[in-house]
C-alpha cells in the first residue's frame, strides 16, 4: 500500500508503507568510502595531499580573481673593469595565471515536509539523513576532481571545464596572449623565449610505456629541466610519488619496479636501483576516463610528481582554490511547513608549473603539442 500523506518524489522509507526493516544498506555511504579508501595493491585512493590549497581570502576580504605571477633570476652577470661601469642585467617575469571566481557552485538541497518529518521511523532518520546525504556527493566531487587534472593532461586548455585552470592564462611583459599549454607537452614556453622543454616521455618520438628503463629516462629528463631563463632547474632527483590508472597491470608494474631488490622482467638479475624511490603510488577508479568530458580516457597514461621540491606558495604546482568555503544549513520554509537541508561550495582545480610533473600518455603515439 501506498501511504495517502504526503511523501514527495523523493523520500522512500514512510512510516505504515511497509514492516520495519531488520538492515538498510546505505549504498550512498559505502560508494563513498570505497572511493576515499580504495586501494589496488596498495595503491593510495586520493592525491589530496598532493594539492595546495589556498583562500581567496585576504586581509581586506574576498577577492573574485586569484593570481599566480612567476617570477625568475637574471641572465648570466657580464663582467667590470676597475673604473669601468656595471653591466645592465635583465630582469624577466614568467607567466601569470588568474583563476577567475567560476560563480558556478556544487549545491544541493533536499525539502522536507515537517509533517513528514515526524512521522519517520527513528531508523530511518538516521540512514536517511539528509545533510549528510548531501555532503557524501559534495565528498565524491572532491575525490573526482582532483584526479580529473590528470585526466585533463593532455587535452587542450581551452576545452577545460569551467572550474579548472592551467598555468599562464595570461601573459606578460606586452603578451597577454594564454599559454594554453597542457600539462604535460613536448614543448613548454620559455620567458626567456629560448628552446621549449618537455616534460613529456618519450620512446622513438612517441608516447612511452612505463617500464624499469624508460622510469629511470624520466628522471634523467627531468635532469634536465631549465628554469625561465635557461639556467639548470634539475628535477626528480629524489622521491616521487607515481600516479597511474588500475589498468593495464600499471599499478601492479610500478609496485613491481618500487619493491624488488632486482630488476623486473629481465633476463639478469641485476639490482634494481630504483627500489624504493616512490614515496607512494596512487591510483584511483575516476581515472579510468574524465568525468566531466566525455570520450576522454587515457589508461595507458602514468605520471610521476615531484614532491621534494615544493614552491612555498603552490607547492608543488597543484593547487585548489576555494571562492565558497564548504557551507550547510538546515532552515525552515514558513510558507510550506517545510525543513530545508542545503548545501554549496565552490572551488577551482589547476596547475600552476609543470616542472614538478612529468608523464607519458603511454599509448605508443606521437604528440600533437
Amino acid at each position: 500500500m501506498i501511504e495517502p500523506l504526503y511523501q514527495g518524489n523523493k523520500d522512500v522509507f514512510l512510516v505504515g508503507v511497509r514492516a520495519d526493516f531488520d538492515a538498510i544498506e546505505d549504498t550512498a555511504l559505502k560508494s563513498t568510502r570505497a572511493l576515499q579508501d580504495w586501494s589496488l595493491l596498495g595503491a593510495s585512493g586520493s592525491v589530496n595531499a598532493m594539492f595546495t590549497k589556498v583562500s581567496n581570502v585576504t586581509s581586506t576580504g574576498d577577492r573574485a580573481v586569484w593570481r599566480d605571477v612567476g617570477t625568475t633570476g637574471v641572465q648570466n652577470l657580464g663582467r667590470r673593469t676597475a673604473g669601468g661601469t656595471y653591466p645592465e642585467v635583465q630582469f624577466l617575469r614568467t607567466w601569470e595565471t588568474a583563476v577567475f571566481d567560476p560563480n558556478n557552485q556544487v549545491a544541493g538541497r533536499f525539502v522536507v515536509p515537517e509533517e513528514r518529518d515526524v512521522k519517520e521511523a527513528q531508523q530511518y532518520k538516521e540512514i536517511l539523513n539528509r545533510a549528510q546525504k548531501l555532503l557524501y556527493e559534495i565528498d565524491r566531487q572532491n575525490v573526482a576532481d582532483l584526479f580529473e587534472i590528470f585526466n585533463l593532461a593532455f587535452t587542450a586548455v581551452t576545452s577545460y571545464p569551467t572550474a579548472f585552470f592551467a598555468k599562464g592564462n595570461k601573459g606578460l611583459d606586452g603578451n597577454n596572449t594564454a599559454l594554453n599549454e597542457v600539462l604535460i607537452s613536448i614543448q613548454h614556453a620559455r620567458a626567456d623565449s629560448g628552446s621549449t622543454i618537455s616534460n613529456a616521455v618519450q620512446s622513438s618520438g612517441n608516447a612511452a610505456a612505463f617500464s624499469d628503463p624508460i622510469y629511470y629516462a624520466a628522471k634523467e629528463q627531468g635532469a634536465g629541466f631549465k628554469d625561465d631563463v635557461g639556467k639548470p632547474m634539475p628535477m626528480f632527483g629524489g622521491h616521487t610519488t607515481g600516479i597511474v590508472p588500475p589498468a593495464n597491470g600499471l599499478v601492479r608494474l610500478m609496485r613491481e619496479i618500487n619493491g624488488s631488490e632486482w630488476k623486473t622482467k629481465v633476463a639478469d638479475n641485476d639490482i634494481n636501483v630504483l627500489q624504493g624511490l616512490l614515496n607512494d603510488i596512487k591510483s584511483s577508479p575516476y581515472l579510468l576516463q574524465s568525468y566531466y568530458i566525455s570520450g576522454t580516457s587515457n589508461q595507458k597514461a602514468w605520471f610521476l610528481v615531484d614532491d621534494t621540491v615544493r614552491d612555498p606558495m603552490v607547492g608543488t604546482g597543484l593547487v585548489q582554490i576555494a571562492f565558497v568555503p564548504l557551507q550547510t544549513r538546515t532552515e525552515r520554509e514558513q510558507a510550506t511547513d517545510a525543513i530545508v537541508y542545503k548545501v554549496k561550495e565552490e572551488y577551482s582545480y589547476g596547475w600552476t608549473d609543470w616542472r614538478n610533473i612529468i608523464g607519458s600518455k603511454g599509448d605508443g603515439a606521437a604528440y600533437s603539442s
